[in-house]
């Protein structure tokens, strides 16, 4: 089913990342989120079992924040990069 919503930045680039990791379609995992909110089965997934990403790094455990160009150029901003 075909609907518009308005997300904000930071969780649409996480869901396109999980999207690009899984090979899946970004509606596919907003669904499923929206699904794991709704019935409170919402557990942070274990990454242990993901493997290298395209580019060959393993990626580092969830920390609660999204990294995006936009806090990458604010941190070279405040060290004066």
């Amino acid at each position: 089913m075909r609907t518009t919503i308005d997300l904000e930045y930071d969780t649409l680039i996480a869901a396109k990342e999980i999207a690009r990791m899984e090979n899946t379609s970004l509606g596919k995992v907003i669904s499923r989120l929206v699904r794991q909110a709704l019935t409170g089965n919402a557990a942070a997934q274990s990454t242990t079992g993901l493997g290298t990403t395209s580019t060959g790094f393993v990626p580092f455990e969830p920390r609660g924040v999204v990294v995006s160009n936009e806090l990458i150029d604010r941190l070279r901003d405040a060290d004066g990069v």
